[in-house]
């Protein structure tokens, strides 16, 4: 019951990254939209690559519970989870990992509209 979009202008993007650990960001950023989604409704969520200056963004929204106000400064903390399993190491390790590549990530997110979370890194092509 989730639709899954891909949607980019760009046909190719370098970035000077590890392959595994991207798509350790990756997954985690769609794993944890798709557990933000209450079982009761059709889950969206839209993946987007833009390039903006010299750096790419990639962005994954989705349109689950959103992120409470009084959770949202602590959301990369290690151990911080909103979740009752898990160990809250997830937001943690992406943001290790888009750091360590000289990157950004964040998020934008309205309690019971959704989250958009966004990570960029800088372009070599």
């Amino acid at each position: 019951k989730i639709d899954i979009q891909f949607n980019s202008e760009i046909s190719v993007a370098y970035v000077n990254a590890d392959k595994e650990q991207l798509l350790r960001v990756l997954n985690n950023l769609v794993n944890n939209a798709i557990q933000s989604i209450e079982d009761n409704k059709r889950g969206e969520i839209k993946l987007r690559l833009l390039k903006e200056k010299d750096f790419y963004i990639v962005s994954v929204a989705d349109n689950g519970i959103g992120i409470h106000e009084r959770v949202k400064q602590k959301i990369f903390q290690p151990n911080f989870s909103t979740k009752s399993y898990g160990t809250g190491l997830g937001l943690a390790m992406c943001k290790r990992i888009i750091e360590h590549h000289n990157g950004a990530i964040w998020f934008e997110s309205e309690t019971n509209s959704g989250t958009t979370f966004y990570f960029k890194l800088q372009s070599i092509g």
